[in-house]
């Protein structure tokens, strides 16, 4: 019993002593970055607020448009304002004319879409034009006439009837008949270059609507004018 409690009087091991001293090191190191980290931190922020404004004065260069920015921003809005202004002459013509709710003008970011019914065009089952079509595609002729554009693209469609004759055995031939006529008459009669012209016919294969019903294959029936600026 004696030697046992001998012991347990006997003090800690000495390790501990050298375990203590090494954090205490510990400690003390830590506290020595924490200090450098706050000096550093100072004129971190301050580095920060300096590059801040060099950022600040590049934000403001790279904002500014340059030179061919500016004109292309200008191209651009000349170019929108041009084909507003020819949107609304076409249209002008319509109106004169009567053809308002017959034909469709629309523009987008490439140039003028014009879409024309059948029934002011051709008579049923015919390529020739009708007088009552020279009026608008004077219109286009006039839009085109002294200005850059690319192209004048020309598509025929038709409805889903059959159409059996020896000039026309398919709905494919008489659309691609129509649409030459179109670019015929812009070419020979109107002047245009011919190399900026182009004609396809695509039959009843691209409906606007169901062929269900007779307006809707009145709708069908139609010749789309593309004039390509871009």
């Amino acid at each position: 019993m004696k030697k046992a409690q001998e012991e347990e009087c006997k003090g800690a091991p000495a390790w501990m002593a050298t375990f203590s001293d090494m954090v205490t090191l510990l400690m003390v190191f830590f506290i020595m970055i924490l200090s450098y980290s706050t000096i550093e931190l100072e004129k971190f922020k301050g580095a920060v607020s300096s590059m801040k404004g060099a950022l600040g004065i590049l934000d403001d260069m790279k904002n500014k448009p340059t030179p061919e920015q500016r004109r292309s921003i200008e191209g651009r809005d000349n170019f929108k304002e041009q084909v507003d202004k020819q949107v609304k002459e076409i249209k002008r013509v319509l109106e004169e004319e009567g053809l308002s709710d017959q034909v469709q003008v629309e523009a987008d970011a490439t140039g003028i879409h014009v879409r024309l019914g059948d029934n002011i065009m051709f008579d049923v089952g015919k390529a020739e034009l009708k007088a009552s079509a020279f009026p608008v595609l004077n219109a286009v002729a006039d839009l085109v006439h002294n200005k850059q554009f690319k192209e004048i693209f020309v598509e025929g469609h038709t409805d889903n009837v059959p159409i059996h004759t020896a000039k026309y055995p398919t709905n494919w031939e008489l659309s691609t008949a129509r649409a030459l006529s179109v670019v015929r008459y812009l070419h020979y009669v109107k002047g245009i270059d011919a190399a900026k012209l182009a004609a396809v016919g695509y039959g009843e294969y691209r409906p606007l609507v169901p062929n269900t019903t007779a307006a809707n294959r009145a709708k069908n029936r139609r010749v789309e004018i593309y004039i390509r600026y871009r």
